[in-house]
């Protein structure tokens, strides 16, 4: 036994695996734990809009425009190739691109903060609308180092730090849970949470930088602040980035808009009972995200190398996936009325019970499509994704409404699920056929599955 679990740890790719995945699943015990006291502090309808704020803030890397992912495309490219310069010079250049785009995004935020209070969020008083457009403001300040952060831990992901970057997240991932429920004993005034949020995110981005530097000065004495932008790494990063930022625009958009229609159309007083199941089931992601935040940058350099190999990889990676969010997709059908009752409460559990089923069926499914997203994008194809989920949105936006209107919360899960169902079968078709060409292009055999 003790021969079998070294051969496993002694794979570097399970190693990052696995750093990744604790830096993930720490706060995942901690939210478990929080959100009921946070939950009864506030009140319902402020949690609600509480979560919203939330989803509000870690979609904000939408504004990035694809930056990021082209960030740790070219990073790691450079890095193989030996190019210090021309390394630095992406992460330069990147950072200057999202920078100027943001603060005219911050600035919107700031001005339009409550016209979004007003028109966003369907609450039942005065009060929880100012507090909201007093937190829109707060949220302007902070998304430039929300991003900016982003670009720091891609560059960390294309030099293979995962263990840094766990050990970098944890403490703040769980403080972004523990800080407001500490705030929430003393005011339910969702200004004050917002703002510890918002907070912790600027101080997370500032250290993230100086783990980046030390990652940088393993390889290259070049500092990066001596480091210029050019055009031609502008050009480089926007025409990879372009489609990326189509993606990066429309995924936040389809994870998220259910929220928003629920919350119009079915009201803020029964949001909690959607929304909660959702934001525990989501923790599962963190599989997903693990996994594939690792074969990203392995990706890009096996497919152009040894695309044989890179299939290897990725079929392991979807049978570990499955392996995972199986069992909680099957034990959920049998626990999760319970397990609502003894976390929150038995009218919590028998108004939510079948909607934290659902979700955990839809996670499974979503898990299974991230390696087969990552493997395009690797492919130098990110416009395939951009085509896709553009479809994807125009068709959501249409039966999401209806569904909602006519079942309510439930027919807002389905939608939901349908809507993983899809893009499951759909974007492995496409993966395959990548891989098919990519085969024959390099040793013009017949692929094997």
């Amino acid at each position: 036994m003790k021969q079998y679990i070294a051969k496993i740890f002694s794979s570097d790719f399970l190693r990052k695996i696995s750093w990744n995945l604790l830096g993930y699943a720490l706060p995942v015990i901690v939210a478990i734990i929080m959100i009921p006291v946070v939950m009864r502090h506030t009140g319902l309808e402020r949690f609600g809009v509480l979560t919203l704020i939330i989803v509000l803030i870690g979609s904000m890397t939408v504004f990035d425009f694809g930056i990021t992912r082209s960030v740790t495309n070219s990073v790691r490219k450079y890095l193989d190739e030996k190019n210090d310069r021309a390394m630095l010079t992406v992460v330069k250049t990147g950072w200057l691109m999202i920078t100027c785009v943001l603060l005219v995004i911050s600035a919107l935020f700031w001005f339009k903060s409550q016209w979004i209070a007003t028109h966003f969020f369907n609450v039942s008083n005065q009060e929880i609308r100012d507090e909201i457009a007093a937190s829109m403001k707060v949220v302007a300040f902070s998304l430039p180092f929300v991003i900016a952060q982003t670009i720091f831990v891609g560059v960390m992901e294309a030099f293979g730090a995962f263990k840094k970057i766990s050990l970098g997240k944890s403490p703040f991932s769980i403080l972004m849970y523990l800080v407001p429920m500490i705030i929430s004993f003393y005011t339910p005034s969702l200004f004050y949470i917002t703002l510890s949020l918002c907070l912790l995110r600027c101080i997370m981005a500032v250290a993230f930088y100086l783990m980046m530097c030390s990652e940088i000065r393993k390889v290259t004495p070049l500092s990066l602040m001596s480091i210029a932008p050019t055009r031609h790494i502008a050009l480089e990063l926007a025409k990879y980035g372009g489609w990326v930022s189509v993606g990066n625009i429309i995924a936040p958009i389809m994870l998220y808009i259910d929220r928003f229609f629920v919350a119009g159309i079915v009201g803020a007083s029964v949001f909690a009972y959607y929304t909660t199941p959702y934001d525990v089931v989501s923790r599962l992601a963190i599989v997903a995200v693990s996994v594939c935040g690792v074969l990203f940058p392995m990706l890009v350099t096996k497919i152009a190398q040894d695309v044989r190999s890179a299939n290897s990889y990725f079929n392991k990676v979807m049978m570990g996936i499955f392996a995972i969010l199986i069992i909680p997709a099957v034990a959920g059908i049998f626990l999760s009325k319970w397990f609502l009752s003894v976390w929150i409460s038995p009218d919590f559990a028998e108004h939510s019970w079948i909607i934290f089923s659902m979700f955990l069926v839809g996670y499974l499914l979503h898990g299974l499509i991230q390696p087969a997203f990552v493997w395009i994008q690797a492919s130098g194809k990110p416009w395939i994704i951009a085509c896709c989920e553009i479809i994807d949105l125009a068709m959501y936006v249409v039966y999401l409404p209806w569904m909602t209107h006519h079942y309510g919360i439930i027919g807002a899960a389905s939608a939901w699920n349908f809507r993983m169902l899809l893009n499951l079968v759909v974007l492995h078709i496409l993966r395959y056929v990548l891989y098919k060409r990519d085969l024959r292009k390099s040793t013009g055999l017949q692929p094997v599955i």
